[in-house]
């Protein structure tokens, strides 16, 4: 009994030695690591990066309404009336357009044109035994629109074929109809131009050209808005048009030649645009509106125009316009109307639009918002915390331009070299609660 309760007492010293020795190895462990636990939770991981130059848009997003001058085309009956004129084409004026065909004759006058076509055929067919200056510029002709046709093969768009289709169709109608002409044919095909003349002369009577009161850009498509939204009230135009055009109206898919149109008389097939000038009526922030407005009216003291580029939603190109009117503030926006005198075909298939007004662009310093501190709102002036020789180096500069979460920034005074920034400068991107001369561990 004496040797047992020894034998516990032994044990339980033991234990209490190797408790005190855990503890004591934990206790030199923690004065050890310590300090390195406590940088670690608590000290800043400073973000650092190099200045580089690059070039800064400021941009802001526009909904507005394109105006134009159109004049909408009609149809002498109910019927079916055939483009000569391919959509987007320029015509000039008293040049036709379609033919109409009342739709009781249509099938006569198909009949009639493709005995034309066969008689024709014939003559191409002897035509090719021909030679001479003439057959060569036919055959460039043809050749170019070959030429086309393989370049949009290639880019894998064939969206214009059709167009490139009718137009090898025409050069050949074309030639054939110059060759039947010519005295070279008056013996060889006396009998089928006598043929195409008396078939002519049939169709005439059935067909009625619709000819081009003005010149201008064919479009096969009537939005209902021509003459709502003309040019001569276009500044009456509403943030309230503006939203109802785009709820109705924003389609983006382009027009194209259609074969045939069935039509109604005295109703619209399509309209001709003026291509000499267009009009956008757009609204903007009040804020941003305010700076253009300032722009704007500087610009006329000094006797000149203000131009921007704007960016349609659609289309690839930016579009120079010229600001015309600065319009009524209304619910936080205001509305402008400008002017545009390029690239009008590309925006014909659009009447209510939307995109990015560019302003300006800025070229320099671009460093990120963020890394810019103790900032001056009314001179626009801010610190900006330079790493030199693994310290931190407060430098003020001056805030060119701003877009999203970037700046633009120049020196204030470029001869004060000590206090400059350069490119390739190292500085702190993220300068929270850092001090001048603070040492900077990369």
């Amino acid at each position: 009994m004496i040797n047992e309760l020894e034998e516990m007492s032994r044990k339980r010293k033991i234990k209490r030695r190797r408790r005190r020795l855990l503890s004591l190895l934990g206790f030199v462990l923690l004065l050890i690591y310590i300090p390195a636990i406590w940088k670690w939770v608590f000290s800043v991981n400073h973000e650092i990066s190099v200045i580089r130059t690059a070039t800064i848009e400021m941009k802001t997003p526009i909904e507005g309404i394109l105006v134009r001058k159109e004049l909408l085309l009609k149809s002498p009956g109910t019927g079916v009336l055939f483009p000569v004129i391919q959509n987007g084409e320029r015509v000039g004026k008293g040049n036709e357009i379609a033919s109409y065909i009342q739709s009781s004759m249509r099938e006569v006058v198909e009949s009639y044109r493709q005995s034309e076509i066969d008689i024709l055929k014939r003559v191409v067919a002897g035509y090719d035994n021909s030679v001479g200056a003439d057959r060569d510029s036919w055959e460039s002709a043809i050749e170019k629109q070959i030429a086309r046709l393989t370049e949009i093969s290639n880019a894998g768009d064939l969206s214009n074929a059709e167009d490139i289709r009718l137009s090898i169709d025409r050069v050949l109608e074309a030639r054939a109809r110059s060759y039947l002409e010519s005295k070279l044919a008056t013996d060889s095909f006396k009998n089928e131009k006598a043929e195409l003349e008396r078939l002519r002369s049939n169709v005439e009577k059935s067909v009625i050209s619709v000819y081009s009161p003005e010149s201008g850009v064919v479009l096969y498509k009537c939005d209902g808005f021509e003459e709502v939204y003309s040019y001569e009230n276009r500044y009456s135009i509403t943030t309230e048009d503006i939203e109802k055009v785009l709820s109705e109206n924003n389609s983006l898919e382009k027009t194209f030649t259609p074969a045939e149109i069935n039509a109604l008389e005295n109703k619209p097939f399509g309209k001709l645009i003026s291509n000499g000038e267009a009009w956008i009526t757009f609204s903007v922030p009040e804020k941003i509106a305010k700076d253009i407005t300032v722009l704007y009216e500087k610009a006329k003291l000094e006797n000149r125009e203000m131009s921007f580029d704007v960016e349609i939603e659609g289309i690839q190109e930016r579009i120079p316009v010229t600001i015309e009117r600065i319009g009524e503030k209304s619910e936080g926006v205001q509305l402008i109307t400008a002017r545009m005198s390029k690239m009008i075909e590309k925006t014909m298939d659009y009447r209510g639009v939307k995109g990015n007004l560019v302003i300006n662009s800025v070229t320099g310093m671009k460093v990120p918002l963020r890394s810019l501190f103790n900032l001056n709102t009314v001179d626009d002036t801010a610190d900006i915390a330079i790493v030199e020789m693994d310290k931190a180096k407060f430098v003020r500069v001056k805030i060119v331009a701003r877009q999203d979460s970037n700046a633009i920034i120049e020196n204030i005074d470029t001869t004060d070299t000590e206090n400059c920034v350069n490119i390739f400068d190292v500085f702190l991107v993220n300068p929270k609660n850092v001090v001048e001369g603070q040492v900077i561990e990369r």
